[in-house]
């Protein structure tokens, strides 16, 4: 399974996201792999110094559409961190995904904002000629307010695009793991992240096994 975790606005959380999710499956046992194609390359500066027997990080650029080709394969899961921006590597990134999340910060010029990236998504889908599941993630949300539901809300009178019912919050533990090279599930299996994490993952899944049904 390819997911593509993409917003051309920067500052949503899109690559911490982007490494639990890769290290969060490599914890469970799945074959991962993690292909950083944002110039900053923070997935792979953050990572590189802590090697997983289930992850393969790798740099990706203007061939992540080839090397997503040779590895498909070989893994269980593929994630890839694409640039903050319109860029046509982000566009490659989207096009070979199974499945695209577009993580949003609770804030209304944030969701405002995510208009351009769904331009991009429903022109990717129609030059790929398939559906690609395309949905938004709350992300950094504070855990102690309400304005999640509220946010749901806006979000769905503006977009057609929809919503995981998962969220990730602003937990010190997201920072705290990566310190580390480590997945919040790692980190500690039994905490509210890692407890976000590991339902994500399945909301995901279960979405995907659906929508392949669908096309079966």
């Amino acid at each position: 399974m390819i997911i593509t975790l993409t917003n051309q606005k920067g500052g949503c959380g899109k690559s911490t996201a982007t490494m639990n999710l890769a290290l969060g499956t490599a914890a469970m046992n799945y074959k991962t792999a993690l292909i950083d194609t944002d110039e900053q390359k923070s997935c792979l500066e953050t990572l590189e110094e802590y090697p997983k027997s289930n992850l393969s990080i790798y740099d990706g650029g203007d061939d992540v559409d080839t090397l997503v080709a040779e590895l498909k394969d070989d893994f269980h899961f593929i994630f890839i961190d694409t640039p903050p921006h319109s860029h046509h590597i982000m566009y490659k990134a989207m096009a070979v995904a199974d499945f695209i999340i577009i993580p949003l910060q609770a804030s209304p010029l944030d969701i405002r904002s995510a208009k351009r990236t769904i331009d991009a998504c429903h022109k990717v889908q129609k030059e790929a000629g398939r559906d690609i599941p395309c949905y938004f993630l709350l992300n950094r949300v504070n855990p102690r307010t309400n304005l999640s539901k509220e946010i749901g809300a806006y979000i769905r009178e503006l977009y057609t695009v929809p919503l995981l019912q998962s969220r990730l919050h602003n937990r010190v533990a997201y920072a705290q793991s990566l310190m580390h090279g480590k997945s919040v599930i790692e980190h500690n299996r039994s905490s509210d992240a890692a407890m976000e994490v590991k339902k994500l993952l399945k909301e995901v899944h279960r979405i995907f096994q659906k929508e392949r049904k669908k096309k079966d």
